[in-house]
Order: C-alpha cells, then sequence, then structure tokens
C-alpha cells in the first residue's frame, strides 16, 4: 500500500525540487510515520511500544522517502544529459549558467518597496 498508493503522490515531481535540511527531515518524517501506521506497534513484555526506525527499515527492504527522491532526482538529470535534441526547453535549462552576483545579507527596504 505504501510503495502503491503513498510513495508515488507523495514524490510527484520530486525531480524539479530544491531540498533543503528542514524539508527533508519532514519527508523523512511523514514517510516513518506512515510506515509506523501500516506496521502497528510490538507488544513485549505485556507492553506495547511502536517499532523502531531502523525495525521499520529491516522489514520494509526499500530506501527511505529522501534517499528515493534524490535517487528519482539523479536519474532525471541523466535523462537530461543523455538527450539528444540541444533545441528542447528542458536542455536549454540544464545548460544554462547563472550570470550575476547578489548582495550578501538581508534585502533593504526603503519607500513601500525592496530596493
Amino acid at each position: 500500500m505504501y510503495k502503491a498508493l503513498i510513495r508515488p503522490v507523495l514524490t510527484n515531481a520530486s525531480e524539479t525540487w530544491t531540498q533543503s535540511k528542514i524539508n527533508e527531515w519532514r519527508l523523512g518524517l511523514f514517510g516513518r510515520k506512515a510506515l509506523q501506521c501500516i506496521f502497528g506497534a510490538i507488544q513485549e513484555n505485556e507492553a506495547w511500544r511502536r517499532k523502531y526506525n531502523y525495525e521499520l527499515y529491516e522489514i520494509f527492504k526499500e530506501p527511505n522517502i529522501v534517499n528515493h527522491t534524490k535517487v528519482k532526482r539523479l536519474a532525471w538529470a541523466g535523462h537530461l544529459v543523455l538527450m539528444n535534441n540541444d533545441t528542447t526547453l528542458k536542455k536549454k535549462i540544464f545548460n544554462t549558467k547563472q550570470g550575476g552576483v547578489r548582495r550578501v545579507g538581508r534585502p533593504k527596504f526603503t519607500k513601500g518597496r525592496w530596493c
């Protein structure tokens, strides 16, 4: 159920995301919570407890959701590199170099607009 329903919806268009540490953390947290709901708890010594993360990954036997999105991004970059047609918009955007220099620090706010 996780691989067929939850993961595809969660990673839709993940090839184009900019991954920050907080986004990776949130994505991993949601993935682990979904796995905990699916696999349930364990009863030990007449008490119930949640499964630890390593136990979830041993049962699931797939890479976590963050690694899955990173693999998808690398696969998409490989497709772009191997494209034969250099005139497509995707290839042009992939090959452009960003120019210009930004100022260091917070932008200044003057007279109702950012300068």
